[in-house]
This record gives structure tokens, C-alpha cells and sequence, in this order.
């Protein structure tokens, strides 16, 4: 699955075949965050849309091939810009985060009719990315603060320890567990300038 570009306000998710093929349109979606699907045998793909006023937070189900579901849930913010989100591996659980705050706080949002709780990891501010991890025993959270970047392992706990760290930049990072667990790929986003001195202009 992939976005691709629709007409001005609306992005549309497209499915291609693992061994290519035509993309085929799977929905048309407004202002979307994101989007994930639980590992098989779980079966439940989820998208994190905008609302267009940008007070609210949509989580909605979908079919890679029959399109969009329903609203499983919605946030209500004075904005609803900047949350991180993502599916549990067994789709019993959402964890939601907002940017831009001191720490991270992780809320746990049962799908599955269990009780909804929150975990913090203090001394964390400005969430970037947030990906379960294999087997649902932790996340995978990216941080920006004056130190620099950082790549965070937190568990269920809200104890948090560093994978990775880029200091003196806040351009933000990001993670893409495999689905096995064995590997992690990192991405970062570095800014470079320079500062030309002309004489005799």
C-alpha cells in the first residue's frame, strides 16, 4: 500500500501487487497522518485522517480491497494536528500521541473492550514517530530536544532507553520495524548550509 497524489485536498491509498502490477485505488482520503495494518492473522487495517476544521482526529477502518470502514474512534482537540499513531500487532490496541509536548505520553486505546490506560516517558519531549514493536511488548519512539534527535525503545512501563542518537540537529526520526523483529530501519532527515563571503561585489 502506498499514497499517492488526488485532486487539491484529498490524497488517495493505493494497492500494488508485491511482485508489481497496476496500482489499483484502495480509497480517497482527506488530510491523512498515516496508515497501518496488524500482522496476520489479524487482519484490521486502520487510517489517522484530519478532520478538515483540524479539530479532530479520525481513526477509520479499511479493506486493502474493498476501501474504507468505519470510524473507529475520534479525538477532539483544540487542534488536531501533530498526534503520532499506531496499531497494536494484534489490532486490540491503538497507541495515540501528541506532539510538541515535555514528554512523551502514550495513550493505550482498547479496541477489544478492555480498559484504556496511559504511559509516559519523562524527560522526552516532542514525539516524532511512534511504531510498536514486534510482539506489542514496547514502541519504538522518536524524540527531539536540545540534545539532538534520539530513537527510543520505551516499554509498557514508560521506561525509556536510547537505540540511537543524532546530536545537534532537530530535524526528527523514524523507525520501520520488520515484521519478524530482527531488524529496525532508521531514517533521520539531516540539514546542511553554507555561508558564502563575497568580496568586491
Amino acid at each position: 500500500l502506498e499514497k499517492a497524489s488526488a485532486p487539491v485536498g484529498k490524497r488517495r491509498l493505493m494497492r500494488i501487487p508485491a511482485n508489481g502490477g497496476v496500482p489499483q485505488l484502495v480509497m480517497d482520503t482527506l488530510n491523512p497522518e498515516d496508515f497501518h495494518c496488524a500482522r496476520a492473522p489479524a487482519s484490521l487495517c486502520v487510517v489517522y485522517e484530519t478532520s478538515p476544521d483540524q479539530k479532530q482526529f479520525l481513526i477509520t477502518a479499511f479493506d486493502p480491497l474493498k476501501g474504507r470502514g468505519k470510524v473507529l474512534m475520534t479525538i477532539d482537540s483544540a487542534t488536531a494536528q501533530g498526534y503520532r499513531a499506531d496499531l497494536s500487532p494484534d489490532e486490540s490496541t491503538l497507541a495515540v500521541s501528541r506532539t510538541n509536548e515535555s514528554d512523551i505520553h502514550i495513550r493505550l486505546l482498547s479496541l477489544s473492550g478492555g480498559s484504556d490506560r496511559e504511559i509516559t516517558a519523562k524527560g522526552w519531549p516532542n514525539i516524532t514517530d511512534l511504531q510498536w514493536s514486534h510482539g506489542g511488548t514496547g514502541f519504538y519512539a522518536g524524540s527531539d530536544s536540545p540534545r539532538g534527535s534520539a530513537l527510543l525503545y520505551v516499554d509498557l512501563k514508560g521506561s525509556a532507553r536510547v537505540l540511537w542518537q543524532y546530536k545537534g540537529s532537530q530535524a526528527g526520526v523514524w523507525s520501520v520495524p520488520s515484521p519478524d523483529g530482527r531488524y529496525l530501519a532508521i531514517g533521520h532527515t539531516v540539514r546542511n548550509s553554507n555561508v558564502w563571503v563575497i568580496n568586491g561585489f
